[in-house]
């Protein structure tokens, strides 16, 4: 039985009468045990020592369907498994429309009880709740123009209308009574989604239909006005756009900040990439005069790493300036300002200079840089480090390495972690008694959750042995951490000069050991 601490009361108004008529009408409210709880729940945290709340009008041929109703409610929702459902925790649910089978029952009107099912089985009353809007999620092909294109819209039905948000861009908000509808385009948040709302305006006004087979008007009308009317100019004017930021990298589903200038930017891209009005940038014409790479910043969001090759800028990840360059140039990395000319020359590898291997063009750059790149692409950059661009015997690939551990013990992405462990693989599977990429492989498994086997905590005693006679005491300092003797690492680091702790502090093996317990 549910109780109280105080006398409280559920007040139920009195019978009303209809002033047209000398009948009387009933009203009635079904109160199974679960909306009891709920009441006296209301009232304990409240000052008050009553409630009341609204009742329905009963109609003719009501009684007895209610009378089975409540009766097959209060049986589902016994004392005892209601005060048990307090105590219990739930895996699965289940939802029951109270009187559902009614002709005229009403969703949004209607009782909706949740049961929570434990391990057991048992079916225990948890909740009664009401639905203010019901949401259907949908992705969709449609057809315009003779293309395909998906399409993700989510449907927000409520009782006196629905909403429509497609692509999280276009809402249209539709009345049922008047049979009408209303247009709002949201501001860019990605151009491939803002251009698929375009063309589903320009297919309605040319149509007076959508594309979708599940998403019907029932014969209403959209009220279409302003710049909508003017739809296949900004089509055409979004293509374009379109087609040069992904010449620049700019993904059609890169999603914009929100307090991006928008008219600026999309001007900027314009001016510079297509109209070649490269004197915006403050870049030097010397510097334009051979390849190079560059760096702008095109507003105070939007930062793109590109490649100056042949006259044009290119998406520095792309395929295309990976061939560029493994070519025989003398590469020079050049910071450029959209604003200032601030130019600061980066070390890069000279595929024909003093490196004795052709290295990727990504192994000098610092990883937690280049991910602040709009035109970032990750995947390009696993394949710089390919065999056909970069040869894994160079020094730069364990240096590279080490730059992914640090960077996934910053971000947790397992990516990051997973190409670090990809490059000191191969580079030992060329260098098979390399004990620093034995070192950090073991240092890799074990941030993966892996546990070192027998074997390897062997290698390890080994490698600490001969790191022992050469005095290398930064890779005995290693051997200990990944061994887990935290207290034997900290009397070598003790030991350590002042430059060679200072270097050790910067690698990924120092901050495992801050964690070891």
């Amino acid at each position: 039985m549910v109780t109280t601490n105080t006398p409280k009361k559920v007040a139920v108004k009195d019978l009303e009468t209809d002033t047209t008529t000398v009948e009387q009408l009933a009203y009635y409210r079904i109160l199974a045990p679960l909306k009891v709880r709920s009441l006296l729940s209301h009232l304990n945290s409240s000052e008050k020592k009553s409630i009341s709340f609204d009742f329905k009008k009963m109609k003719n041929g009501d009684l007895d369907p209610l009378r089975h109703t409540f009766i097959e409610e209060v049986d589902k929702q016994q004392t005892g498994s209601t005060e048990t459902s307090e105590n219990k925790e739930s895996t699965l649910y289940k939802v029951d429309f109270v009187n559902m089978q009614k002709k005229a029952f009403n969703l949004y009107e209607g009782i909706i009880h949740i049961y929570g099912i434990p391990d057991d089985g048992i079916k225990l009353p948890v909740e009664e709740v009401k639905i203010d809007e019901l949401k259907i999620g949908k992705n969709e092909v449609v057809y315009m123009n003779n293309e395909s294109t998906l399409v993700t819209y989510q449907i927000i039905e409520t009782e006196k209308g629905f909403k429509v948000v497609i692509e999280d861009t276009l809402t249209l908000d539709f009345d049922r009574r008047k049979k009408s509808g209303l247009f709002h385009l949201e501001r860019v948040k990605n151009l491939g989604s803002y251009m698929k709302c375009l063309r589903l305006i320009n297919y309605y006004i040319q149509r007076n239909k959508f594309p979708f087979q599940s998403l019907q008007l029932s014969g209403g009308t959209l009220n279409l006005k302003g710049h909508l009317q003017q739809i296949e100019e900004e089509i055409e004017s979004y293509k374009e756009l379109i087609d040069i930021c992904t010449q620049i990298g700019i993904s059609e589903n890169y999603i914009f900040d929100d307090k991006e200038d928008f008219p600026s930017l999309f001007n900027a891209i314009i001016n510079i990439f297509k109209n070649k009005q490269y004197s915006l940038l403050n870049i030097h014409q010397e510097k334009l005069e051979k390849t190079e790479i560059i760096n702008i910043e095109l507003s105070n969001y939007v930062k793109l790493a590109l490649v100056y090759a042949n006259g044009c800028f290119l998406n520095l990840y792309s395929e295309e300036a990976l061939k560029i360059m493994d070519r025989p140039l003398s590469i020079t990395d050049v910071a450029s300002n959209h604003s200032q000319d601030n130019i600061e020359p980066v070390i890069l590898a000279d595929n024909q200079g003093s490196y004795d291997h052709k290295v990727s063009m990504f192994a000098s750059r610092k990883i937690e840089e280049m991910v602040k790149d709009t035109n970032f692409d990750f995947d390009i950059v696993k394949l710089s480090f390919a065999d056909e661009h970069h040869d894994i015997q160079a020094d730069l690939t364990i240096t590279s390495s080490l730059e992914y551990i640090d960077f996934y013990d910053k971000s947790h992405d397992k990516s990051y972690l997973e190409f670090a462990l990809d490059l000191n693989q191969r580079y030992l599977a060329k260098y098979p008694q390399d004990d620093i990429a034995k070192v950090n492989i073991y240092l890799i498994k074990l941030k993966q959750g892996h546990e070192l086997s027998e074997d390897e905590q062997n290698d390890l005693y080994n490698i600490q042995a001969r790191a022992e006679m050469n005095n290398e005491q930064i890779i005995c300092f290693a051997c200990e951490v990944l061994l887990k003797n935290k207290t034997k690492a900290k009397r070598i680091f003790a030991t350590l000069p002042g430059e060679e702790k200072e270097e050790i502090m910067e690698f990924p093996i120092y901050r495992f050991y801050q964690n070891l317990e």
